[in-house]
C-alpha cells in the first residue's frame, strides 16, 4: 500500500456525511468540527473554507465548496507548499483547477485511485470530487457540496459517496477528465518535510513547519531562523501564524515582537538605556532576557 491508500483515501472517507452549516458560528474546526449533521443549512459554510482561508489567505466561505474541499484535505495532510505542488495551485473555481493539472501535464481520461475527477455541464467544468476506487468499469468518488442521491449533484450540502460508469454522460453533462496529483512528492521515503519558517500563501505571514509536518501554534516556540542561523522565542497564534508587533502572550503579559522583515522578524524587542528598541538576547541558564 502507498500513501494514497494509507493516508489520502482514509482522510477523504472520514468526511462522508458532513453537512454544510447554516451560519459561520456553528463550524467548529477541521480537527474538531461540530457534529456533521447538527445545524445543517444551505449557506455553504464549512470547516474546509475556514482552514483554507487560514492556510492560503483565500476566503471562499459562503461559496460553492466542492473544489476547496479537495484542496483543503490535501493542505491538512501535507501542508500548504506540498499541496500546492500536488494540485498545481489553489483555486475554488473548477476550470482553473483543470488548467493547473493540464499545465503540469497531469490531466487524464482514464481514472485511478487518488485522482481528482472533474465534471462538465455542456458549458464548462463545474463540479469535482475525489476518486477513491475504480472497479469493474465504475469510478467511485467522494464529493463535497453534493447530495446523498446517487446521481450527480453540484449544489447539495454534504460530503457523499457517488459512482459512475467510466465515460459517464447524461445529456449535456459528462465526466470531463481526471487531475492526477504526483503523490511521489509526498511519499515518506522520498520526501521529508522541510523544517523551518515557510511563507504563507498570502505572501505576508510566516508559519513554522517541523520535520513530521506539524507546525508551531498557540504559544511560544524556541526556533532557529535558518537564513542567519540565529535562534529565539517566537509567538504563534491558534492558526499557526507567527505574530509580530504589540502582542499579548498566553499568560497575559505584553510583548513587542519585531515587525521588520528579515532575520529578526518576530523576535522579542526591549529598550536599551537610551530608549531604543533592540533585539533581546535570551539567557537560557536564568530563563530570562538580557536587558
Amino acid at each position: 500500500m502507498g500513501i494514497i491508500q494509507e493516508k489520502v483515501t482514509p482522510e477523504f472517507r472520514k468526511w462522508v456525511g458532513y453537512c454544510e452549516k447554516n451560519k459561520k458560528e456553528n463550524l467548529g474546526s477541521y480537527d474538531n468540527p461540530e457534529n456533521f449533521k447538527t445545524n445543517a443549512g444551505d449557506g455553504n459554510y464549512t470547516v474546509f473554507a475556514d482552514l483554507y482561508r487560514q492556510k492560503t489567505g483565500i476566503n471562499v466561505q459562503g461559496q460553492p465548496w466542492c473544489d476547496s474541499f479537495v484542496d483543503t484535505v490535501l493542505i491538512h495532510l501535507f501542508g500548504v507548499d506540498a499541496a500546492r505542488a500536488l494540485l498545481g495551485g489553489f483555486s475554488a473555481y473548477t476550470p482553473t483547477s483543470v488548467s493547473f493539472y493540464k499545465k503540469m501535464g497531469r490531466y487524464h481520461q482514464t481514472p485511478q485511485e487518488g485522482d481528482q475527477i472533474f465534471f462538465h455541464n455542456g458549458s464548462r467544468v463545474y463540479h469535482t470530487g475525489y476518486v477513491y476506487k475504480v472497479e469493474n468499469g465504475t469510478v467511485h468518488t467522494i464529493e463535497g457540496n453534493t447530495s446523498s442521491e446517487k446521481i450527480l449533484e453540484n449544489e447539495g450540502g454534504c460530503v457523499a459517496y457517488k459512482q459512475y460508469p467510466v465515460g459517464w454522460t447524461n445529456g449535456s453533462r459528462r465526466i470531463d477528465g481526471y487531475g492526477r496529483p504526483d503523490y511521489s512528492l509526498v511519499e515518506p521515503q522520498k520526501n521529508t518535510c522541510v523544517q523551518g519558517f515557510l511563507r504563507a500563501a498570502d505572501g505576508k505571514r510566516w508559519w513554522y513547519q517541523f520535520p513530521d509536518g506539524s507546525y508551531g501554534k498557540e504559544g511560544w516556540h524556541w526556533l532557529t531562523e535558518q537564513t542567519g542561523g540565529t535562534s529565539g522565542w517566537y509567538l504563534f497564534d491558534e492558526n499557526g501564524y507567527m505574530l509580530t508587533g504589540y502582542q499579548t502572550g498566553p499568560g497575559g503579559q505584553k510583548y513587542f515582537l519585531c515587525p521588520e522583515p528579515g532575520i529578526d522578524e518576530g523576535k522579542c524587542m526591549v529598550t536599551n538605556r537610551q530608549g531604543e528598541l533592540i533585539i533581546a538576547d535570551y539567557d537560557h541558564e536564568n530563563r530570562q532576557y538580557r536587558i
